[in-house]
């Protein structure tokens, strides 16, 4: 067992998770509002309003539409149907199964849009009441995965290694400072492995755990399912005897969760849209884990040392660590079988538990000379020297932009955070609010839902082409085009704007893929991008 360090003060323990938090919360709240939300903030924020006015979330208030933004594989000419009566374009989301009849959201659990609507109803529909929530799950992850190791492991140096890990983590922070789900998946995957240590070595039933658990689910169904399962079977495999009591808790949290899943048609979601195979989105994702989250070397020093010293290991711990190792792998083969591609922000809300992982390794294998878990943390946070292996076996995506030096991440998230890069959403919205009025229609092919989210204006397009020429009664005042984007159907576009004459605004801002994007494939530097362009309609005829 680890205990405490010789002439380490409860007082010095104190100070060193204070100064953990505090950095935490700099890194987490600098500059929070400056950019405005992207696209995936802003469909949450949206959603959240309107669950706020109708009682429940709703693709569709009688305006604007929101849909689950992803591309279809309609021609032109099946496209073209839904592009103009409102009505078309909802009777296909519809039935492609994106929300209800009546349009009540179905495609994310409405916790995440109830923690939202709170930061919304304090501070109101800005940046900071959006985000402030999501925000302030991250912070309170740090203190609780420090008290979580420190009480398990018996290991001052162990947490203090955990913390900054997770505070260091360059797309971690990025991610937690969205107004999505990310940070509070983060935070409950402790909460879980918490309640689960309380229930099976703690000396208290499954109540907690049940309880965690069912809250997870209401905020993020897709990485709590997985993670259960491996904790159950854990369970049962450490101690077969208990198997009654064990099925008994499943039985209940699945009892207790089937409305939910019945209601959110869990049991029907297709894989039909997922991009290209398997074993393509394993290597991405595994490139993901491998590169921010859990380098593989590190996980297998971890199955080393566990096979090593088996019997020696205190059994909870032990235990921990083969729970925390097989929610890793969990994860690795759940996130390609379900989604449709493997972003990092799937994988990047298990930090805390990678954290843990590595935090064990490296002190385990500093022994006596823990003070040697200080220059393995330094190595860890400022290079990716634990990762470069598997990066030789496989080639990096053509997105990777990385080296063998440093981590590329921490300059990202400099030039993110502290370098005041130019925010197209921003500088759109902004200047749509002085010169636009609020009844005039807006023509976008990209996001979109931001506009929704800070303009009371009608907004047209996006990857739905809703009503992109439904100029029956009123024609569109404003286009807002970025180029850059590959993923919307361009035709129809072209053939709206081609039937008016248009002048262009003296807006100079840049013309990227996404805005405030915290993934590292949607990097793209605003310093350098061509202008998107803002234009408004100056006749009426039809060319």
């Amino acid at each position: 067992m680890m205990m405490r360090q010789p002439g380490v003060s409860q007082r010095i323990e104190i100070l060193v998770q204070a100064a953990i938090v505090a950095l935490a919360a700099f890194l987490l709240f600098w500059e929070l509002t400056e950019k405005y939300l992207w696209q995936d903030e802003a469909a949450t924020a949206v959603l959240a309003v309107r669950m706020m006015k109708f009682g429940r979330p709703v693709g569709y208030d009688g305006v604007n539409l929101l849909t689950i933004d992803m591309q279809d594989d309609d021609d032109d000419a099946t496209l073209s149907k839904r592009t103009r009566e409102p009505q078309a374009a909802i009777d296909y989301f519809v039935a492609q199964k994106n929300y209800k009849a009546d349009t009540t959201w179905k495609w994310q659990p409405w916790g995440l849009f109830a923690i939202a609507a709170v930061g919304i109803e304090i501070l109101g529909q800005t940046t900071l009441g959006a985000r402030l929530p999501f925000v302030l799950a991250g912070l309170a992850t740090v203190p609780l995965l420090f008290r979580f190791v420190r009480k398990q492991f018996d290991s001052f140096p162990m947490a203090a290694v955990a913390s900054m890990l997770l505070v260091c983590n360059a797309y971690w922070l990025l991610h937690a400072r969205q107004c999505r789900y990310y940070s509070v998946s983060s935070l409950f995957m402790v909460l879980t492995l918490m309640a689960y240590a309380r229930w099976q070595w703690g000396g208290r039933g499954p109540a907690a755990f049940i309880a965690v658990a069912w809250c997870w689910f209401q905020v993020d169904y897709g990485t709590v399912l997985p993670v259960v399962a491996v904790l159950f079977l854990e369970a049962l495999a450490a101690d077969w005897k208990a198997y009654r009591k064990t099925l008994t808790a499943g039985a209940i949290l699945g009892a207790t969760l089937l409305p939910f899943v019945i209601f959110y048609d869990l049991l029907h979601r297709g894989g039909s849209d997922q991009d290209g195979t398997w074993l393509e989105r394993f290597g991405s994702n595994m490139f993901n884990t491998n590169e921010y989250v859990l380098p593989v070397l590190i996980f297998l020093a971890a199955v080393f040392i566990l096979a090593l010293n088996w019997k020696t290991l205190v059994v909870a711990q032990r235990r921990l660590v083969v729970a925390a190792s097989g929610i890793m792998v969990g994860l690795m083969l759940w996130i390609p079988t379900v989604t449709v591609y493997s972003f990092l922000r799937y994988i990047i809300v298990a930090a805390p538990v990678a954290a843990m992982i590595t935090a064990w390794v490296v002190v385990r294998a500093a022994g006596k000379h823990q003070w040697m878990a200080l220059p393995a943390l330094v190595v860890l946070v400022l290079t990716p020297w634990f990762s470069l292996p598997l990066r030789a076996l496989a080639k990096p995506p053509d997105w990777f932009a990385g080296n063998a030096l440093y981590r590329r991440e921490l300059e990202d998230y400099r030039a993110r955070v502290f370098d005041h890069q130019p925010d197209p959403n921003r500088m759109v919205i902004d200047w749509l609010r002085k010169n636009a009025k609020p009844t005039d229609e807006i023509l976008i092919d990209y996001e979109d839902f931001p506009l929704m989210y800070y303009l009371p204006n009608p907004i047209r397009g996006g990857i739905a082409t809703f009503r992109v020429e439904d100029d029956a009664k009123t024609l569109p005042k404003y286009v807002i085009l970025r180029r850059a984007v590959d993923f919307v159907h361009w035709p129809v576009y072209y053939r709206e704007v081609g039937r008016y004459h248009w002048e262009t605004m003296p807006l100079k801002a840049p013309d990227v893929m996404w805005g405030n994007n915290p993934d590292p494939m949607g990097d793209d530097d605003p310093r350098k991008a061509p202008l998107l362009l803002l234009a408004r309609r100056v006749d009426d005829g039809k060319h």
